[in-house]
């Protein structure tokens, strides 16, 4: 009994120990922190943010009385040293930060409120901020919460604000809204940009469809809005928000193609005179922390959760909320809770989930159809080796039970060939799986061929992964003479004569293929010369000697095959001199 009681005991130390940031990255997601500079100097706060969390955003040093505190012209008008403490401190734990916030109704200066500006010593003075901010920590912010909560909630239209209508900023209706997101763009373009609110996050609320309407049309207008903040303050029992209301409100949000993060989650529970929480509200919270961040993992578009604060020692809920507290991830002693146990588990559980559609040839990334011996790639699967890792990390992929070779794997993308013995079927059905976590199944239509042509960036477009006469990289510096033989590589050709094994390294004799294979280039017919396996390849790789046509243009000329009468993609060149 002993041994196994030891055993068990470490495994479940092992649990505890996991940080959630390790956890989180082979799901394709990152796990974030609100935090304050202020607590750095304190090394159990310090280690604990650096060692469990990918992602941290100042809860006020960003905010505009904090970080901007004297009227435009004053010396000592902004106050980056917070906030600069802040991203250092994420420079050196290898974290990402995200900037909050750009624009909000609240926690402004006294300057900014009292001053009695007009609209347009406002509108200069939010542009200036936003370009001064923004510029400072320009490469190392990577998102912005531009716009906080400028919705009301009832009714569920633009809430008042001096940048609104006391006395605005100059603009109309959202004007103000979009305004910001542009001059945040034009400080930052790389920066992504995100539209922050409470009360938004379940598909059935008033105010969630007025901002899916707002954020529907600033889109439309061109506005560059990149992604939606859902803030998620929750109780541990099911209120207003709901996993299945949640979820749909992410899938209409995707496809806007926003990107969300939730970020502001705790979850309070009752605690006692002296702040601690019951064993069963601690079980029902964890459950709800698992429930609503499995809804997140449903979806590559939500790709960041993230607890406003990590510790109960520094949370902002019993003083809003007495009797409640206890609403985040690690006790006031810096400890893990069942709600860090739950994550932890579920990241490393929750069954991965598949597309058809997510599976593309992998070199033009077409898909539609699946054919015998193809290299495609799986996208979107969400459960993976946290970096790209070869053929043995963990990943498989099975065609009606056959398993595929795998090339390489990673969280969100995995190389594979399709086995060779679902030639002749009309459709298969697939499942994936890591380190033993089984995804849903899919059928995924099979075809006899369906080609694409590799191209030098690995892009699918552009000039063709070419080799000229002489087994130099075709290229624009590098062009082919006509009469001469270019190569081509893709994949996708179908079936092979002889008996070929799945993941075979091809050797003499060569195995030839099923189908027929012509080829333009420039719109005239290019010789075929050979076209079949990629000698000392593996089996899916598709080679095609050309002979270039006489009379063509120089410069780059496009290059069509069909094989099985099944064209490759038509955004590929080739160089020719």
């Amino acid at each position: 009994m002993k041994p196994i009681l030891t055993m068990l005991l470490c495994a479940g130390m092992a649990l505890a120990q996991v940080a959630l940031r390790d956890a989180a990255a082979q799901r394709g997601v990152m796990v974030g922190a609100a935090a304050v500079s202020g607590n750095l100097g304190q090394s159990s706060y310090a280690t604990a943010l650096g060692r469990e969390f990918s992602v941290v955003e100042p809860e006020n040093d960003m905010k505009w009385a904090a970080l901007h505190p004297n009227p435009p012209g004053s010396a000592n008008e902004y106050n980056f040293a917070p906030g600069d403490a802040l991203v250092s401190f994420a420079q050196s734990n290898n974290q990402k930060v995200r900037g909050h916030n750009l624009l909000w109704h609240s926690y402004n200066p006294a300057w900014l409120k009292n001053g009695n500006y007009t609209a347009a010593q406002l509108n200069q003075i939010l542009r200036d901020h936003i370009n001064s901010v923004v510029t400072h920590y320009k490469g190392r912010v990577y998102a912005w919460d531009v716009v906080n909560e400028a919705l009301g909630d009832s009714p569920a239209g633009p809430r008042d604000s001096i940048w609104y209508n006391q006395p605005g900023i100059g603009e109309t209706g959202f004007g103000f809204i979009a305004q910001a997101f542009q001059w945040a763009h034009q400080a930052d373009p790389q920066a992504l940009l995100f539209y922050n609110d409470y009360s938004v996050e379940d598909v059935n609320l008033a105010k969630s469809t007025a901002m899916y309407n707002m954020l529907k049309t600033l889109l439309a207008q061109g506005v560059p809005i990149h992604g939606v903040g859902l803030q998620l303050h929750l109780t541990a029992s099911p209120n207003y928000i709901s996993p299945a209301g949640l979820d749909a409100n992410i899938a209409r949000l995707a496809a806007l193609g926003l990107q969300v993060h939730f970020t502001e989650l705790d979850v309070r529970i009752p605690v006692d005179s002296g702040g601690a929480a019951s064993a069963g509200d601690l079980k029902t919270q964890a459950q709800r922390y698992r429930d609503i961040a499995a809804v997140c993992l449903k979806h590559p578009a939500c790709s960041l959760i993230q607890t406003w604060g990590f510790t109960d020692k520094y949370s902002w809920i019993p003083g809003a909320f007495p009797g409640f507290g206890a609403a985040l991830l690690f006790d006031a002693a810096y400890q893990p809770k069942p709600s860090h146990a739950a994550l932890v588990d579920l990241f490393g559980t929750a069954p991965p989930v598949l597309a058809a559609a997510n599976f593309l040839n992998s070199a033009s990334y077409q898909g539609g159809a699946v054919s015998p011996g193809e290299i495609v790639t799986l996208f979107g699967a969400n459960f993976g080796p946290s970096t790209l890792s070869g053929p043995t990390a963990g990943a498989q992929v099975s065609f009606d039970g056959a398993p595929a070779p795998i090339l390489y794997s990673a969280v969100n993308q995995t190389a594979l060939i399709v086995p060779f013995g679902v030639a002749g079927r009309a459709n298969a059905t697939v499942t994936y799986s890591y380190r033993g976590v089984p995804s849903n199944s899919v059928t995924v239509p099979v075809t006899a061929t369906s080609p694409g042509l590799f191209s030098a960036d690995s892009s699918g477009t552009g000039p063709g992964a070419i080799l000229n006469q002489d087994n130099s990289l075709n290229s624009a510096a590098n062009p082919a003479p006509s009469g001469t033989v270019v190569q081509l590589f893709g994949t996708g050709s179908g079936a092979l004569s002889g008996g070929v094994t799945d993941g075979q390294i091809i050797s003499v004799p060569l195995p030839g293929l099923m189908a027929s294979v012509t080829a333009t280039i420039g719109g005239m017919p290019a010789k075929v010369n050979y076209a079949g396996p990629a000698p000392s390849l593996i089996a899916g790789v598709l080679q095609v000697n050309l002979e270039v046509p006489m009379g063509l243009a120089a410069g780059p000329q496009p290059v069509l095959l069909k094989v099985g009468g099944v064209s490759t993609q038509d955004r590929l060149t080739v160089a020719i001199k």
